[in-house]
């Protein structure tokens, strides 16, 4: 036996998962998914209902609530502000798309599809930046200040798009960071791996804390996992790591002095603190620990890549996918920190997402009923073959009629209690009654069965024209790729893939903008039904 929490669907999403927010307080949800649908629902007694829809134009890749306005970025035209009920306010467009959106203490920080920094202010008016900040990995609000890590190694602190502080890369090979992220002092907590000078020699895995007031490094720990998650937690902090340990540490001593609180045995994707309870995901499942040290665990469909929590901790939701693009699409799950915890087996920590709705058997009178409400909805030859197929049944009480008008004239019983049957009498009713009952229609029973089975359509890939650019300046050209004009009659096209020449997926969503310099290039659209049937469509693009 196990220790679990009571957990149930909040929504069914039709699609993966792309982005999920809760607000503070929890009356507030929203998520999209991999289409670019996005759904916004409020919670009032007891349930959540959804208020509002807004469809962005590509893959959004994040979103922000603050009080009840959304801000949605999406990887093709940027960032779009939203109230509750989907209407949109304003737009900030990016030449490359959005990646990551990160939430300040003045405003949202953008990193677009090159690495660039944005910085936009809630009205939606652009901060300027005094100097260029590309090549960016990993972002991360701390306190007042902005933390950027780029992919050399450096990592910089801005206040208000100003450059306050830089950590230089260190190691002669290079490093690179895995995580950044904060204590209970607000701090700025650093995850690096340095790359091994000899080979055969393993890697250094480092924990830096710096003070960033008096910009200096206060404590520097050798760990043997990759530091993957670092958020606050009381008097210290809580770290990730990717061999599935949650381990709080105390930064007050320049010793490391820790304690592991989960042991989840899988990289820790979300790592959450709420009133001494300690929540992580990782691989199918959610686990948890409680202040005095009981833990409980939560299984998922999917892998839980998203995890939000209201501040007390009464609302809190996960989502994610299997990522096996032939089953049904994962749920949304629901559950509270409040409530007491509950024993189980293992066995049923899925019955909360594998729970169908049972349908409520028809009475003998709903199931035979005769119901003309649609016949409006068929011509007159198909209502024509319809009356022709139901003269079967009324052939069938004709022949029960016509045998029993006979019974009695072509059995008698003898004196043993044995029936003696006239044959011939029999068989000469019988071919009378089947002769007058027009059994069939004219064109045969299986020929109307077989007018009713649909065909199934493949859908048709659309990448357009080939396309021919000038390049700018800096001998680049910013293209789309619009496979929008994609076909399916039946409406069923449930993935978008681009393709480059290497055969790498640069995009998932049916548009996408991409950064070329000058040469010659080839990609290849690729669209997938429900049923797994797929076509593709190619196109040459010219970079002059």
């Amino acid at each position: 036996m196990l220790r679990t929490r009571p957990v149930h669907v909040a929504f069914q999403p039709e699609s993966k998962v792309t982005s999920l927010v809760l607000s503070l307080n929890g009356d507030i949800a929203a998520w999209a998914e991999g289409d670019g649908q996005v759904f916004i629902a409020r919670h009032e007694h007891a349930t959540f209902s959804v208020t509002g829809t807004w469809k962005a134009p590509s893959m959004v890749r994040g979103m922000v609530l603050r009080g009840n306005s959304l801000y949605v970025l999406d990887d093709a035209n940027g960032l779009s502000c939203l109230d509750i009920n989907g209407n949109v306010g304003w737009q900030f467009e990016i030449g490359a798309g959005g990646f990551k959106l990160q939430k300040t203490s003045t405003g949202l920080a953008i990193i677009d599809g090159l690495g660039r920094l944005f910085l936009v202010q809630y009205d939606g008016s652009e901060v300027t930046l005094e100097n260029t900040h590309e090549d960016i990995l990993h972002m991360q609000a701390v306190g007042d200040y902005l933390i950027l890590a780029h992919e050399n190694g450096s990592v910089q602190a801005l206040v208000n798009g100003v450059l306050v502080w830089s950590r230089p890369a260190r190691g002669e090979k290079g490093e690179s960071i895995t995580c950044i992220g904060s204590d209970s002092n607000n701090n700025l907590v650093i995850g690096r791996e340095g790359y091994a000078l000899v080979a055969g020699d393993e890697e250094v895995l480092e924990i830096e804390v710096w003070d960033l007031v008096h910009q200096k490094l206060q404590h520097r720990f050798d760990v043997k996992s990759r530091l993957l998650q670092a958020i606050p937690s009381e008097n210290g902090l809580l770290c990730g790591f990717d061999d599935g340990k949650v381990v709080y540490c105390s930064t007050h001593s320049s010793q490391l002095v820790h304690e592991t609180r989960l042991d989840c045995k899988y990289p820790i994707r979300n790592l959450a603190y709420r009133n001494g309870s300690v929540i992580a995901t990782a691989w199918f499942y959610v686990f948890g620990r409680e202040a005095d040290g009981s833990e409980w665990k939560l299984e998922h469909q999917g892998m839980p890549n998203y995890l939000v929590l209201s501040n007390d901790g009464s609302i809190c939701l996960f989502a994610g996918e299997d990522q096996n693009d032939w089953t049904e699409e994962e749920p949304i799950g629901h559950f509270s920190l409040l409530g007491p915890l509950i024993e189980t087996d293992a066995s049923e920590l899925t019955l909360w997402f594998e729970k169908t709705t049972e349908a409520e058997p028809l009475s003998a009178e709903e199931i035979y009923r005769d119901d003309d409400a649609m016949n409006e909805f068929f011509t007159p030859d198909e209502l024509a073959s319809i009356q022709n197929t139901a003269s079967l049944s009324d052939g069938v009480d004709a022949l029960q009629a016509a045998l029993g008008d006979v019974q009695g004239e072509i059995t008698q019983v003898t004196a043993d209690g044995a029936l003696d049957i006239d044959t011939e009498q029999l068989l000469s009713e019988l071919d009378d009654a089947i002769t007058n009952m027009a059994l069939l229609p004219e064109d045969g029973l299986l020929d109307e069965l077989n007018t009713g089975i649909s065909e199934v359509i493949v859908p048709k890939a659309i990448t357009g024209d080939d396309q021919q650019h000038v390049a700018d300046e800096d001998g680049n050209a910013i293209i789309i790729l619009d496979g929008t004009y994609s076909h399916d009659p039946q409406k069923r096209i449930k993935t978008w893939s681009w393709v480059d020449s290497t055969g790498k997926e640069i995009a998932s969503s049916s548009k996408v903008k991409v950064r070329l310099s000058r040469g010659i290039y080839r990609f290849e659209l690729r669209v997938c039904d429900r049923d797994g049937q797929w076509s593709s469509d190619s196109l040459q693009v010219v970079i002059e």
